[in-house]
């Protein structure tokens, strides 16, 4: 070494700085071989008490040797309870006491370190405490046959990765899902769409919310789209997905969706953000939202396809100008910008999705003015006494433009435009009117729709018009269809469970036609069955299933009713088979509220001369233009 230094001495700076280094080196090595033993100790101590980590040395018998204040002050141990030679149980024993271990006894926690440490091997784990905090614990074993363990406290680390992991999957200002994690997510759905599970997107944009910046400004505009998100988290299920893909373009994702439950949401959707908003300080604002919904594999299957499919039904919602949502179909597929403005000029025939927009355009002023729409009333008989026991009101539409229009059609207009709580109000308040009119015996009876039961303000509704109209609950039915019954979700059933308990019936119509069966009896809080006029059709096992049904409802403490009662042979057959209620053409056919008390008046009509139901020989179309539709 010497040699090397005195080679080196003939550079001079060169040299001159390596024998500074060497002489370093050896100050430094010296200075703790030839130290006093306190003051090694000392330094020791001292760059212990100064790690920015937690340190607990264990001798081999696990006994405490070391333990720094960063320790202490990490698990709340104040350095007086803990002492060199405290056994790792009385350890774990005192910090139980302090609460850092809610929920666990000191032998489950001691049993499981223990465990690991006789296992001699080295590892990184972390550790919960009672007030949330997280901590890294770093064990080392050592050859003695002790442990080094150092404590680390993560939780605010873990909370920025966690806010970096978020705001890059999630929009700042809103906290949705951004278009990144959005289309992830759309992806999975499309692929499960492929396979059978048909997922729906729907593209939502604000009208109105340049008028709200340009008044009110900037900031106004953000808290408006806060309350935008917050809403449109509060309508849709857990497993869907609501993102914001910028500016005030909104997208939803709905998992295993039809087309139906699409428009359903997407009406909903409209309606809830259609409320004004209070912005605080900057005060009030009124928007509302245009709709295009795109189902895959229907319209597409890849991401950016099903989007640009949306997209272009969004258009085409935007343009119409009415808030209602609107279905890609294919001849957007060939419409866009100045094109698609153009093409609504064009005297081209209206496809079946453009004419149900317009009816609902007409249905909508039909429910302002009031003097198109009426009721017709059809009677239900006892089967036993042939007393009328409820009278179902019918809505009509007579239309100056369109002339009669047929139920089927306006309420499936009012379904997919946002209109079906209207012409529930309407029906309801006309009804229960009508109805203080009857006998105290008689029940009104109202045809609820599927989306109905969505509405959070169904049973306020009910509440107010009985009370205003004076109509007791207990005089009120409502007729739910098949349909209105498979979905099984916490608010619906609730919604039909309140009515119950206020004294109204409800009575599942149409059974047996679709998807009821019995097994909805058993969570439906129901009282009477209605059988679809379907079953009075002439077939082999007619008898047989009518009886089954009747007697299996009746077991079960319900009534049951049979429509499309037409001939004298239907009446028979049904009353031998023991059926409670009677509906049908032979009994009375439905008329309005001035004809009604003439129906009512000789009790049930018993018809004894030949059959009502059109002849075997006329056409199909007769016969279906004969019977009125229900609404």
């Amino acid at each position: 070494m010497w040699r090397q230094i005195k080679n080196q001495s003939l550079r001079p700076s060169v040299g001159r700085r390596r024998i500074a280094q060497v002489l370093a080196a050896l100050r430094y090595d010296l200075s703790w071989r030839f130290a006093r033993p306190g003051a090694f100790r000392q330094r020791f101590e001292q760059a212990i008490a100064n790690l920015p980590q937690g340190i607990c040395l264990y001798a081999p018998e696990d006994r405490l040797e070391l333990v720094n204040e960063q320790f202490c002050r990490i698990y709340n141990q104040p350095m007086s309870r803990l002492r060199t030679g405290m056994k790792l149980y009385d350890v774990l024993a005192d910090s139980c006491a302090l609460g850092n271990y809610p929920g666990r006894s000191v032998d489950e926690i001691y049993s499981a370190r223990k465990a690991f440490i006789d296992r001699r091997e080295k590892g990184i784990f972390l550790q919960e405490l009672g007030d949330g905090r997280l901590i890294a614990i770093h064990h080392q074993p050592l050859e003695d046959g002790g442990w080094v363990c150092t404590y680390e406290d993560i939780t605010e680390r873990r909370k920025a990765e966690a806010q970096v992991e978020f705001l890059a999957h999630h929009d700042s200002l809103t906290e949705l899902p951004n278009r990144r994690l959005f289309t992830d997510r759309l992806n999975h759905a499309i692929t499960r769409a492929i396979s059978g599970n048909a997922c729906a997107l729907l593209c939502l944009d604000l009208d109105g919310f340049k008028d709200v910046n340009d008044r009110l400004g900037h900031a106004a505009g953000d808290v408006l789209l806060k309350n935008v998100a917050m809403r449109l988290k509060d309508s849709i299920r857990s497993d869907d997905t609501a993102a914001r893909l910028g500016g005030d373009e909104f997208a939803i994702l709905l998992p295993d969706s039809s087309t139906t439950s699409a428009l359903r949401v997407a009406n909903e959707l409209a309606r809830v953000l259609r409320d004004p908003y209070f912005l605080g300080a900057f005060g009030s604002a009124n928007v509302a939202a245009s709709v295009g919904i795109a189902i895959a594999p229907d319209h597409a299957t890849t991401a950016d396809e099903l989007m640009l499919k949306a997209d272009q039904a969004l258009y085409k919602s935007k343009s119409t100008r009415l808030g209602l949502p609107v279905v890609f179909d294919n001849r957007l597929d060939l419409l866009s910008g100045e094109e698609a403005s153009k093409a609504q000029k064009l005297p081209a025939e209206k496809s079946g999705a453009d004419e149900l927009r317009e009816v609902a355009n007409d249905l909508a002023r039909a429910l302002q003015n009031g003097s198109e729409l009426c009721l017709h009333y059809q009677p239900i008989y006892d089967a036993k006494n042939g007393q009328p026991v409820a009278i179902e009101a019918l809505a009509r539409w007579n239309s100056p433009v369109r002339g009669h229009v047929s139920p089927l059609e306006f309420v499936r207009a009012a379904e997919l435009h946002g209109l079906i709580d209207k012409l529930l109000d309407w029906v309801l308040t006309s009804a229960c009117h009508e109805a203080t009119r009857w006998d105290d015996g008689l029940k009104a009876s109202v045809n609820l729709s599927p989306l109905n039961l969505r509405s959070p303000d169904l049973f306020g509704s009910i509440e107010r018009t009985l009370r205003e109209t004076g109509l007791p609950a207990r005089r009120l039915v409502f007729e739910l269809t098949e349909d209105s019954v498979i979905d099984r979700s916490h608010d619906t059933l609730e919604r039909l469970r309140e009515l119950a308990a206020i004294g109204v019936e409800i009575w599942l119509d149409d059974f047996g036609s679709g998807y009821a069966n019995f097994e909805y009896l058993q969570y439906l809080p129901c009282h009477v069955i209605k059988i679809d006029r379907s079953f009075l059709a002439e077939y082999g096992k007619r008898r047989q299933l009518l009886g089954g049904m009747i007697n299996l409802a009746q077991a079960c403490g319900l009534k049951v009713v049979v429509e499309g009662v037409e001939t004298v042979e239907h009446q028979s057959l049904l009353q031998n088979l023991g059926c409670d209620l009677l509906q049908g053409f032979l009994l009375a056919r439905p008329v309005p509220s001035d004809q009604l008390q003439a129906v009512l008046s000789p009790g049930l009509p018993y018809h004894q001369s030949r059959s009502i139901a059109p002849d075997v020989n006329q056409s199909a179309g007769s016969h279906a233009a004969s019977i009125p539709s229900k609404a």
